[in-house]
């Protein structure tokens, strides 16, 4: 008997606007990606609460409410999602969305924001990059499942798990803030360009500019609490930042 052919990526489209929504559907449907359907988010919050394991999919694309308040709910709903699965790649669409706006929802857990308006091409595209972004992460998860535990300066990184904890206490760090501890942890003493950073833990498909590894390594430092007068990752000056470790 031939073996049955591997099924494309499951994407899950949660989307209020009926129309949108279906021709979203569709654009993905043409590439070939199998596609859910999903009620909006405060539904969605209420599916996740039922059952873990619901909003599970290759790739979780949602398209962000204009009112506050529903943004409000929407981030704790990140939360939580990333509390129960930290690995799917979860790309936001956005009607508006300030810089700080967008640095909260990449902060709640998102790997992506898109704000409108966009071509159904970029939309498309963003989609493929993050669903190879997933395919290296597990290659190279399974390349490296011997090597769980990294420990450094009192931090322990445990790989399999998604978790991180700091002198006996466990923080919360979302999966862009992991990868970048991770990719630190495993290369002490070297001094890493933002290229170098984004290409390893953004992918070489990544969309945007050097700031945002900034952005991130400032959170990292903020959430690792050491002082500022000796942090861990140190900046380089005119490259990029080294993880420095006492002793190193």
């Amino acid at each position: 008997m031939a073996a049955s052919s591997p099924q494309p990526p499951l994407i899950r489209l949660v989307a209020e606007d009926p129309l949108w929504r279906e021709e979203l559907h569709l654009a993905l449907q043409q590439e070939g990606f199998r596609v859910i359907q999903q009620p909006p988010p405060l539904q969605l919050k209420e599916l996740i609460h039922v059952d873990p394991g619901a909003a599970r999919s290759a790739l979780l694309v949602l398209n962000l409410p204009s009112d506050r308040h529903d943004l409000v709910v929407t981030l704790a709903l990140m939360q939580r999602l990333r509390r129960r699965d930290p690995l799917t790649p979860v790309l936001l669409l956005a009607d508006q969305a300030a810089e700080a706006e967008r640095a909260e929802l990449l902060d709640a857990g998102a790997d992506d924001v898109l704000v409108k308006p966009f071509g159904l091409r970029e939309f498309v595209a963003r989609c493929r990059a993050m669903l190879r972004r997933l395919k290296r992460m597990e290659q190279s998860s399974r390349a490296h499942e011997a090597d769980v535990l990294l420990e450094a300066a009192g931090i322990q990184l445990f790989r399999e798990q998604c978790r991180v904890v700091v002198d006996g206490r466990e923080v919360s760090l979302t999966p862009r803030e992991f990868r970048l501890l991770e990719c630190f942890m495993l290369q002490p003493g070297r001094a890493l360009t933002r290229d170098q950073l984004i290409e390893q833990v953004w992918g070489p498909d990544y969309v945007g500019n050097s700031k945002s590894v900034d952005v991130h390594v400032l959170w990292l430092r903020r959430k690792l609490g050491r002082p500022q007068a000796s942090p861990l990752i140190v900046t380089v000056r005119g490259i990029g930042y080294r993880f420095s470790p006492p002793g190193r």
